[in-house]
């Protein structure tokens, strides 16, 4: 004999909630990630991040128009108003934008301007004299604490923002970009190609028996590997060239040539110097390279990936362009 749950409106409503819950979660889960974390962003944020990727120098121009109409403001309304909230919104964006010396020069500014414009009393009686020297002197200090605290705040979050920012483009077992900073970097050069009016050569390398160098020695070999491939490769290029590790024992490169010729060659030399790299190491590990050149970024990653794959079945450990 089967025995049925009679179960109450509140658990009906309560496994109902739950399960749109789910349904909730899982809609999301397979939303693309630039809309999850659109989404999960709210507006002050997405503008920090948007100041934080752009120049200061655009910002210049509106901060110093900001602080001059706010000044006016303050000074055409008299005592009687009080703009200290947006003399601090103005701060902690002066100082979000063009960092602590700025803020504490803007806030000791903005200080004297409050002083001089309100006087040192409080902001209902606007009478200087109802209140003593003394008691004024402190309400100025104190003042004068506040706004160094939150400039201080502010510059140390900027800083703590823009190591996250760049922590979260580099690889950190090599050094070298991530996939995701490879293809912002990329772009740039792609920009600068078609101004400088050269060719993109782009690369991609993939490591030959390093699978074999993990299951027979560890992961830290592995490891190892990978950096001497990192350095090898940063040594073969120049300085403002992108490289990157894509992933696994997979890289990458992105720098630009005159002409097809000296991209062959360059893409010879990068080739040279990493297998060079690994084999004076202890490990039995080499490379194979895909190359291509072209204008578009995107094409030439294509074309290198697919050749690089044809480096691979003619035999490993073979330069491909």
């Amino acid at each position: 004999m089967t025995r049925h749950r009679e179960y109450s409106k509140q658990e009906i409503l309560k496994d109902e909630g739950s399960r749109k819950a789910r349904c909730n979660r899982v809609r999301f889960r397979h939303l693309p990630l630039a809309r999850q974390q659109s989404a999960q962003r709210t507006l002050l944020e997405m503008m920090l991040r948007r100041s934080a990727r752009s120049s200061a120098r655009p910002a210049i121009g509106w901060i110093v128009i900001m602080w001059i109409v706010l000044a006016a403001l303050d000074g055409i309304t008299g005592p009687y108003y009080s703009f200290n909230s947006l003399y601090l919104v103005l701060l902690c964006m002066t100082t979000w934008c063009f960092g602590r010396i700025a803020g504490l020069t803007s806030g000791a500014l903005a200080i004297a301007a409050t002083l001089y414009l309100n006087g040192f009393g409080d902001e209902f009686s606007a009478q200087e004299s109802s209140v003593p020297a003394l008691a004024a002197a402190g309400n100025a200090s104190m003042r004068g604490v506040g706004v160094v605290f939150i400039i201080l705040l502010v510059g140390a979050f900027r800083r703590t923002f823009d190591q996250e920012q760049a922590n979260a483009l580099i690889d950190p077992l090599t050094g070298l970009g991530n996939r995701r900073s490879f293809q912002r970097e990329c772009k740039r050069q792609e920009m600068a190609a078609r101004r400088d009016r050269r060719i993109l050569l782009c690369g991609v390398i993939d490591l030959d028996g390093f699978k074999a160098v993990n299951d027979q020695h560890g992961h830290a070999a592995g490891d190892e590997v990978l950096r001497i491939v990192a350095q090898a490769l940063g040594a073969a290029v120049r300085p403002y060239d992108v490289t990157a590790r894509l992933g696994g024992d997979e890289f990458a490169f992105c720098l630009t040539v005159r002409d097809e010729a000296a991209g062959h060659r360059k893409a010879g030399r990068i080739h040279a110097v990493v297998m060079a790299a690994m084999e004076a190491s202890e490990w039995a590990a080499t490379c194979s390279l895909g190359a291509a050149t072209g204008s578009d970024v995107e094409q030439a990653l294509r074309v290198a990936d697919r050749v690089m794959y044809e480096a691979k079945a003619s035999g490993k450990s073979a330069l491909v362009f």
